[in-house]
């Protein structure tokens, strides 16, 4: 049934002007150009690296309640683009048109809407919309500047027509407003969170591209792990940056070794998982939740027991952390010893 809605949608159209505007964009400089160089770097800007990492550094080092907006931006909007995807059924441009289009970058999937467009958006637009109350214009430019830059580079990579960058751009964009509107109005943000879940569950009936188990298991790891940080490791952010940077750094490795480690259990267990599709997308939705979920609850009560480390090294004479807000509570070097909250209680001294 899916697949005759599919058809009767069309896997393959595109405007008169989509097709022509990808084979200009291409014929300024092919594989090998300066262009080609640039283009995959400024795509890289609506990947999942860069995207978490900046979620990472805001939610693990500057300030964890704006990361975490910044977070249920992103999650919502990377859950969403592959239900839309896999209802239209897009196919990209260098598969409907292989002959004049060509295939930049590897990426496989339906294109509509462009996922790295609105993963740019709600990342880079959630940010500037996080800190608003600070007025930040080069964190605006940034918003509107790097989201337009991934859309073009998609366009040039042969991966998505103007309508998909166009869709995804104000996909993502429009779920950072929803959001943060949402946010304001419903008190707890958990009845948020179980939504999304709720609506998500849609997709198992229809969806078939691995970015939706993906998506969901992010989602479900996202609110276990945002109920276990807010109950039990409550750590604090903190200004000193050798130490944001390696909160980052060690929970992107993190990333990857327990994405491997897992992997590599299941299996060793079960070799052929990959053929068996429900077990696959079952096992990535587990994966993900369980990833996110020590990273985000999990992986910062580390926090306050590096304190007594880089104390014993000499690195660290006075605490460098900062109160729930940390944009504030700044905490200099030369403050004194005892960190204080909002409410003027003696704060957690954390790494």
């Amino acid at each position: 049934m899916l697949h005759t809605i599919c058809a009767a949608i069309g896997h393959t159209w595109e405007l008169p002007f989509e097709l022509p505007f990808i084979t200009w964009l291409q014929g300024l400089g092919g594989e090998g150009s300066f262009l080609y160089y640039l283009m995959n770097a400024i795509t890289m800007f609506g990947e999942e690296a860069i995207l978490v990492g900046v979620m990472g550094l805001v939610y693990w080092g500057l300030d964890k309640k704006r990361g975490e907006k910044i977070g249920i931006f992103m999650l919502t909007t990377a859950l969403i683009n592959p239900m839309i995807k896999n209802v239209v059924c897009r196919t990209r441009p260098f598969d409907s048109h292989p002959d004049v289009v060509d295939n930049l970058r590897d990426v496989d999937g339906y294109s509509f809407p462009s996922g790295h467009s609105s993963g740019s958006a709600s990342v880079f637009v959630g940010a500037a919309v996080a800190y608003k109350d600070k007025k930040r214009k080069w964190l605006i430019a940034a918003a509107v500047v790097i989201p337009l830059l991934v859309a073009l580079s998609r366009n040039y990579l042969g991966a998505h027509y103007l309508t998909d960058v166009a869709a995804g751009l104000a996909l993502g964009v429009g779920i950072v407003f929803l959001m943060d509107w949402l946010t304001t109005v419903v008190k707890n943000k958990y009845y948020i969170y179980g939504a999304i879940l709720i609506v998500g569950l849609a997709g198992f009936f229809y969806c078939t591209t691995s970015d939706f188990f993906t998506a969901y298991g992010i989602a479900a790891g996202f609110m276990t792990g945002m109920l276990f940080e807010e109950k039990v490791t409550k750590f604090q952010n903190t200004r000193t940056w050798w130490r944001i940077v390696l909160r980052v750094l060690v929970g992107g490795a993190l990333y990857l070794g327990i994405n491997s480690a897992l992997k590599g259990i299941v299996g060793a267990i079960y070799p052929d998982y990959e053929g068996d599709v429900w077990f696959e997308r079952i096992f990535r939705v587990l994966r993900y939740a369980v990833i996110v979920f020590l990273l985000l609850g999990v992986y910062p009560l580390l926090f306050a027991q590096t304190e007594k480390l880089w104390k014993k090294l000499g690195w660290l004479k006075k605490p460098q952390t900062v109160a729930e807000n940390c944009d504030t509570q700044p905490v200099a070097d030369g403050d004194a010893d005892d960190t204080q909250t909002s409410d003027g209680t003696e704060g957690d001294k954390s790494a």
